[in-house]
């Protein structure tokens, strides 16, 4: 917050305690919303949502609205037009938001997960949801994951053997194998679903291995302090669940293709609050908002950089010895090929016909 520019005085007694209030609401709100107010609530709502989906030939996709993600998830929405059947979970977002959303693409399914106010369902709760009753296969793309590549969309169909498509992955250092990021998944949902009700696992994070799966997590060299991602010291988000999966024998698959750079991702953008983001967290957010020059968006988002007003005035903030900005060219790089991708109109799909709205409104600078 200092680095940003703000003053000791205001952080101290402003920002810091609200950020803290924000934390500790969370920490209580979530368990409700991905226990209690999942089961009784969302599962049966889900249940018929589903049932009112129309049929398509393309592959379906569920993107997580989260709040204050509209100016990375637009361009992500822009370019899975016409590539995938879209469907928007909204996961926290304010009403105003939703309603963006409804008027900049109304054709597009869009399901409301309730939830506790100023809270949201934890990431891996809502892959349970569509893992235990979603019928048929599905993928998930984050709000910040750009894919570029069409080729990316005709190679997902999953072999009996394969539980899961990934387009990202990390080598662990832990073990021998490359496991699946979640910023781009494809699931064959009905051996995964077998494999939560035999090891009763689920997609959630883990502090502790269930006491269910660990045989099967030691015979792949998963012990008590043994993670796929040497950094962290707990199971993340679907890593229980797909270890399992190795364990019996089935594999993942990662998605080829020609281009260097099929898709890009950006992360981190929904996580925590405002107050924590680093200097380079707000290069990005500002980037964006530019890259948009939406005066809605703008208006709305103001606070989360303030009180930076520009991608520059980030720039002029930062420390050149910070290791963190060498994701600057990414960033530039990122930005520049939304810029080359989006300008096409046709690239813009129904976007130009919502409610006689120019596409120069959703997307000023193309």
């Amino acid at each position: 917050m200092r680095q940003r520019g703000l003053s000791l005085v205001s952080v101290l007694l402003v920002h810091v305690p609200v950020a803290a209030l924000f934390r500790a609401w969370r920490v209580l709100a979530q368990p409700l919303n991905g226990g209690l107010i999942q089961r009784v609530f969302n599962q049966p709502r889900f249940g018929k949502f589903q049932d009112r989906l129309a049929d398509s030939a393309l592959p379906r996709f569920y993107v997580i609205v989260m709040p204050f993600t509209l100016h990375f998830l637009l361009p992500c929405l822009a370019l899975l037009q016409g590539r995938a059947q879209i469907v928007l979970l909204i996961n926290g977002a304010r009403r105003w938001e939703r309603r963006v959303l409804s008027e900049r693409f109304p054709t597009l399914p869009i399901f409301d997960l309730w939830t506790l106010p100023l809270a949201s369902v934890p990431h891996g709760h809502v892959i349970n949801l569509l893992l235990e009753n979603h019928r048929g296969n599905f993928g998930i793309v984050d709000h910040d994951c750009y894919v570029f590549d069409d080729t990316v969309f005709e190679q997902l169909a999953p072999a009996s053997d394969e539980c899961l498509l990934s387009l990202f992955g990390e080598e662990s250092r832990s073990v021998v194998l490359r496991f699946p990021l979640t910023y781009f998944l494809f699931f064959n949902a009905e051996v995964l679903r077998q494999l939560m009700r035999r090891y009763r696992v689920d997609a959630r994070l883990y502090r502790e291995t269930p006491a269910s799966a660990r045989d099967a997590l030691a015979s792949i060299g998963l012990g008590p302090a043994t993670f796929w991602k040497h950094y962290h010291n707990f199971r993340d988000t679907l890593h229980v669940l797909l270890a399992v999966a190795v364990a019996e024998g089935l594999k993942f698959r990662f998605l080829s293709s020609d281009d260097e750079a099929p898709a890009m991702h950006v992360g981190g953008t929904s996580i925590g609050t405002h107050h924590a983001k680093n200097l380079c967290a707000l290069y990005a957010h500002l980037r964006f908002l530019e890259l948009l020059d939406d005066p809605l968006l703008n208006r709305r988002y103001a606070f989360l950089t303030a009180p930076l007003r520009s991608s520059a005035e980030a720039l002029a903030h930062r420390d050149p010895r910070n290791t963190e900005w060498q994701m600057l060219p990414v960033v530039d790089q990122l930005i520049q090929r939304l810029h080359d991708n989006l300008k096409d109109p046709a690239c813009l799909g129904s976007r130009r016909q919502q409610k006689g709205m120019r596409s120069t409104e959703i997307f000023r600078e193309f």
